[in-house]
């Protein structure tokens, strides 16, 4: 009887294998279907690229501020969409050197009095994922917000730059 007891077991495990094995096969429709979701976001991805004329290949990264070499000086640039905020006055132009980056408003409005006492026309902006940026000054063109970035540096010696990796991030509009 154990002997009978043990072939029936050892059948049943097979068999249970077996259906395991067969079950969990993957088909050309799920492949297709997953495939075709990957190249819906990389078009989007492309998209997003070349709208913002940055060149597509993921051989950069997006996510932080780039290094640009303006006049022997050397900036950081990061693209992204942001808007005053209510409280503030000035003039949002086309190149904005932030000098901080909070995840609160009254952080932000804090650093922005602060320089505004020291003589400067800051101002605060928020970008779609309710980033807070002070925003020392705000040029038309890079080369204005470069030569405003290494005058800051020069000035506030010891200034610390909160959020931003120990240096002035020149936020570029897209």
């Amino acid at each position: 009887m154990e002997m009978k007891m043990k072939k029936s077991l050892i059948l049943l495990s097979v068999a249970i294998a077996m259906t395991g094995m067969v079950g969990c096969k993957p088909t050309e429709k799920n492949y297709q279907a997953a495939y075709d979701v990957a190249k819906k976001k990389r078009q989007a991805s492309d998209a997003l690229d070349a709208e913002l004329g940055i060149p597509s290949g993921g051989l950069i990264n997006t996510d932080g501020p780039m290094l640009h070499v303006v006049h022997g000086d050397s900036v950081y640039v990061k693209v992204d969409r942001v808007r005053m905020l209510e409280s503030s006055s000035g003039k949002l132009q086309q190149y904005n050197v932030a000098v901080g980056s909070y995840k609160m408003n009254t952080n932000c409005v804090a650093q922005v009095e602060d320089l505004c006492s020291k003589g400067y026309s800051a101002f605060g902006v928020m970008n779609a994922d309710r980033v807070y940026y002070v925003i020392a000054g705000s040029f038309p063109t890079l080369e204005e917000a470069a030569a405003f970035d290494t005058l800051f540096q020069r000035k506030e010696r010891g200034q610390v730059y909160p959020g931003l990796n120990g240096k002035p991030v020149i936020i570029m509009r897209p």
